[in-house]
């Protein structure tokens, strides 16, 4: 990181961010899939469950989409997708990020 007083401030920050992403057919499946996350050491900030596409139907029942477990797993990243899969995970993927950045007034 490179500050100067009085001039323009530039700082570069190398990122890199790995997701490991799963889907599952029903809540129970995904739930026990985070529970053994849980287990394996990753923490409750880089889990997440989120559903997707779903809804109700005319009688007001609801009806479920898909179910995605995301692990932030930077260096573990086969870990999380052994327990993923091991837990029926309808596909997994990993998406790796990586980033640098310029913050500062540009002249």
């Amino acid at each position: 990181m490179e500050i100067r007083t009085g001039e323009r401030e530039e700082v570069h920050v190398p990122s890199e961010h790995v997701a490991v992403v799963a889907m599952f057919s029903d809540r129970d499946t995904a739930e026990r899939a985070v529970d053994a996350l849980l287990v394996a050491g990753f923490t409750d900030d880089q889990v997440s469950l989120v559903a997707r596409g779903s809804g109700t139907d005319e009688t007001g029942r609801f009806i479920p989409g898909g179910l995605m477990v995301t692990v932030s797993a930077k260096s573990r990243e086969r870990e999380a997708e052994r327990v993923l899969r091991a837990h029926e995970a309808r596909e997994v993927t990993t998406n790796r990020i990586g980033a640098t950045g310029r913050v500062g007034e540009e002249a």
